[in-house]
């Protein structure tokens, strides 16, 4: 059993170390920890640059990508250093539309750093290389009010039916071809 939680756990929480990068690039999600790890890092010296993601998802008629750049800003972040990319509903549709406003924009995007829920993290890593091919990208976690870590997930059923659920959606996003290996 213990062999197959390392294993699991290996492949699902990813621990990159985070260096100096072109553009750090929110997920769309109303999560605030999601967001606050962005500006943390912005506030590090780790990017210039922010890109928000993430259509309307409730019924308040914002977008998570708005609602994610109102908060920068209201924050401290200059609005010339935010990009926002609001038509997005799923992790695939995040990187494609970022990776059009960054073309648009004319924006450098050799190195991104990706804010990824910890348990979420291979998934968006996969998801994102499909369609940033050629650039380098580092994620950087955030434990969320789920409280779901590396150490915690298989201890509890909640917990451990999250972990799962991205397993499964992972060969689900590999069979569509939204992926990469």
């Amino acid at each position: 059993m213990k062999d197959n939680i390392k294993t699991i756990t290996d492949f699902i929480f990813i621990e990159d170390k985070i260096e100096k990068s072109d553009l750090i690039l929110v997920p769309g999600t109303f999560r605030i920890e999601i967001v606050n790890k962005a500006l943390e890092l912005y506030n590090q010296g780790y990017s210039k640059y922010i890109l928000t993601t993430g259509g309307i998802q409730n019924e308040t008629g914002v977008s998570e990508s708005q609602f994610q750049k109102q908060y920068l800003i209201d924050n401290g972040v200059p609005i010339e250093n935010i990009f926002n990319e609001s038509k997005s509903t799923n992790t695939k549709e995040n990187a494609i539309y970022a990776k059009e406003v960054l073309d648009i924009e004319k924006i450098q995007y050799e190195k991104i750093i990706l804010i990824s829920k910890t348990y979420h993290s291979r998934r968006i890593l996969m998801t994102f290389k499909n369609t940033f091919t050629d650039s380098n990208i580092n994620i950087a976690t955030v434990v969320d009010d789920r409280n779901i870590t590396k150490d915690n997930w298989y201890k509890d059923n909640e917990k451990t039916a999250k972990v799962m659920e991205e397993i499964q959606k992972i060969g689900e996003y590999y069979l569509k071809g939204d992926l990469s290996l």
